[in-house]
């Protein structure tokens, strides 16, 4: 694209800004951005793709806490759809991400995770987020919830290209 994508604006914000607003309306006590850039989540294990930004956030949350790993890009995603997936992951009490979506994923944090993705990203130098999610046995969540007024699609659109991008903005 040529340019930082979560620097983007969606509806007046920057697509990052978005995203820690969906994250709050849906219940998250805590919005952790992951940026490397000053004043954020910077990634630990370099070059590791969207996975050592998880890496990053939970080595700074305690075991107990939980996760839910929402991209920027994705700004037409729901509250209602992420409480229900957080609702799902803690009825099942595992990650969990929406059947052949992935992202975004319910992730609890607990030693055997924190240990899991650290050797999954080091020494089995994976990168992929679905291996992962399949490596920790992830729950797969199907009965999702959407808001009225928003079909289903639409809270997956992935802003990838300028093509991609949504017409509100």
């Amino acid at each position: 694209m040529g340019q930082d994508k979560a620097l983007m604006r969606y509806q007046g914000k920057p697509l990052f800004e978005h995203a820690a607003a969906l994250l709050n309306e849906a219940g998250c006590k805590q919005v952790l951005i992951s940026r490397n850039q000053p004043g954020y989540l910077t990634d630990i294990i370099a070059d590791a793709g969207p996975l050592a930004g998880v890496h990053a956030a939970l080595d700074v949350l305690s075991v107990g806490d939980e996760l839910v790993v929402l991209p920027v890009d994705m700004p037409q995603m729901t509250p209602a759809l992420l409480r229900s997936l957080w609702q799902f992951g803690r009825d099942q009490q595992k990650a969990c991400f929406v059947a052949t979506r992935i992202l975004p994923f319910y992730l609890p944090v607990t030693h055997q995770v924190k240990s899991e993705l650290h050797t999954f990203l080091t020494a089995q130098k994976e990168r992929k987020v679905v291996r992962f999610l399949n490596a920790i046995h992830a729950a797969t969540f199907s009965g999702y919830v959407n808001e009225p007024g928003n079909s289903g699609d639409a809270a997956w659109l992935n802003v990838n290209s300028p093509e991609d991008w949504p017409d509100e903005t």
